[in-house]
Order: C-alpha cells, then sequence, then structure tokens
C-alpha cells in the first residue's frame, strides 16, 4: 500500500462508485458504449456489487488486455443484500435475495472466455461464492436483457443483522423491504458486536494476509448466523457453463 488510508478507503469505499450509464471498459477505464456494440459470443455475468465499478475492474482485469462491455438493468422481485462473509480486503461484499415487490438496479458484465476466468478466480468461487445460471424478471426488457445468465451467489448465505438480511444502501432501489445500510454502517456494527479497541486498528486487523485468522473467524460467526434461505424463481442450474451460451433474448 503506497498511502496509510488506502486500504481503509478500499474497505468502506465498497462497492464504489458506478458508471452513469453502459460503457465499455477497455484499456482500464470506461469508454462509451455503442448502441450497436456486438455481445455475440460473450457470457453475460450479472453484477450485484462493487463488479459494476470502473474502479473495481480496473483491479480485477489489471495486467490484462480485456474489453469488457457493461450495461445497466433493473431486475424485479430481487435485492442486493450483503453477503455473510468478509473480503481479504475488509468489506462485507454483496450477494442477491428474493425480495418479492422489490426492483433493483443490477449491471452486466459481458466476457469472453479469459476475461471469465479472471473474474471467476477474483471471486473466489467454491470458496466465497458459487457461480450458478440464473433467469431474473428484467423491468422494460430489450435486446440486451438475457434470458439467462451467470451469477455469483454467495456459498455463506445473507448476512442478518437484528434477524433481517441487510441491503446496499448504495445500490438503487424501489419497493425495498430489507433494511438498507452503508458498507461503513455494517462494518460498524460488526466491531460494536465483535471487536474492541479503535475502529480502525479493529478493521486493519483484519485486512491481507496478516489479518487472515481474525477474518475467518470472524466469517465463520457471520455464516453462522447467516440467512440461507433459498431464492426462488432464480437459480435455473448449478454448475459451470460454457462462455458464450447464456444469449440475450
Amino acid at each position: 500500500m503506497t498511502a496509510p488510508d488506502d486500504w481503509l478507503a478500499r474497505a468502506l469505499g465498497y462497492p464504489y462508485p458506478a458508471h452513469g450509464g453502459d460503457f465499455l471498459f477497455r484499456g482500464g477505464a470506461a469508454r462509451p458504449l455503442a448502441d450497436d456494440h456486438a455481445l455475440d459470443g460473450l457470457t453475460p455475468v450479472i453484477a450485484v456489487g462493487s463488479n459494476r465499478a470502473p474502479a473495481q475492474l480496473a483491479r480485477k482485469y489489471a495486467g490484462m488486455d480485456v474489453a469488457v462491455p457493461v450495461t445497466r438493468m433493473r431486475a424485479r422481485d430481487v435485492d442486493v443484500v450483503h453477503a455473510a462473509h468478509v473480503a481479504g480486503y475488509g468489506a462485507v461484499p454483496a450477494t442477491l435475495a428474493a425480495s418479492p415487490g422489490t426492483v433493483v438496479e443490477l449491471w452486466i458484465t459481458w466476457l469472453d472466455e479469459p476475461a471469465l476466468e479472471r473474474m471467476d478466480a477474483t471471486e473466489a468461487v467454491g470458496v466465497n461464492y458459487d457461480r450458478v445460471t440464473v433467469s431474473l424478471a428484467w423491468e422494460n426488457a430489450g435486446p440486451r436483457s438475457p434470458a439467462r445468465a451467470l451469477l455469483y451467489s454467495a456459498r455463506r448465505g445473507l448476512l442478518r443483522l437484528d434477524g433481517a438480511p441487510v441491503a446496499l444502501a448504495a445500490i438503487p432501489a424501489a419497493g425495498r423491504h430489507f433494511p438498507a445500510l452503508s458498507q461503513e454502517q455494517v462494518l460498524r456494527r460488526l466491531h460494536a458486536d465483535r471487536g474492541d479497541g479503535r475502529f480502525e486498528d479493529w478493521l486493519g486487523g483484519i485486512v491481507g494476509p496478516p489479518g487472515q485468522a481474525g477474518r475467518n473467524a470472524l466469517t465463520a460467526w457471520l455464516a453462522n448466523a447467516a440467512d440461507r434461505s433459498p431464492c426462488p424463481g432464480i437459480v435455473v442450474e448449478h454448475g459451470p457453463i460454457s462462455a458464450g451460451r447464456p444469449s440475450p433474448r
């Protein structure tokens, strides 16, 4: 870390600022996405949290020459909530939950095979997430609305505070039923429940390889209290899927 507060900004800043609309991620930056940009042969992967943010894509694809179209959608009867684990950089990341009547903003990254392989690695598939194939009800579905798409679903379930899942306040939604908190609010709540000393010292102690033991212990505690309710109506099948198989309607 080049600056002492970089790790803190990364932890508290999750899920990071979204772009203003559809974009093409290329050369480490968001560029305009042409209306006629071809999506053929690309796999649609739903981004519920930070994968929609150009800053996070820049981290994940550093050193790779990729061109990733990213499109903004709205899905019905689901919401973006905090997962029951802690990422290596200190944030409590996101997953998808059933929420009848809610309409939430989601993004889709359209990935070729090398980009999908890198994304799998950054999502710790088999450890923190399962990669599943889903079919969602899109609001105002159009030619870029995939009939089926991949989703990273949290293996340990949904973070639960005060008996309920917790939505990400940074993700726009209408008709939201779950309480919504910012990343900092969630982390400060966990510090109050499970930490000691200064908040920054506690959080710094679970970041990166030096904090793995403390992070694993906190994740185990979260998983023990997690909501493992199924998300009815969205999972089509489990397991890997070849790039390009899901196709737009």
